[in-house]
């Protein structure tokens, strides 16, 4: 995601009619927000795997040669 934000000025002043987190196996969680008018509002957070590489000398292991992160 470039922007560490997302803003949705679309149901900005909407009444909530519910608000649900479900565990979902796909996606991860997904906060749901259901409004009055009928309309409804979708979120998924999941969790993002990274791998952190380092190489180094065995003497000096808090001295990597290089490191990797993807």
């Amino acid at each position: 995601m470039e922007n560490p934000r997302l803003a949705f000025p679309e149901v900005v002043g909407k009444s909530v009619a519910e608000l649900s987190v479900y565990d979902d196996a796909t996606c991860g969680r997904e906060v749901l927000v259901r409004f009055t008018d009928g309309t409804q509002l979708s979120v998924c957070v999941g969790v993002k795997q990274s791998i952190d590489a380092r190489y180094c000398r065995e003497d000096t292991p808090d001295q990597p040669i290089f490191k990797r992160e993807d």
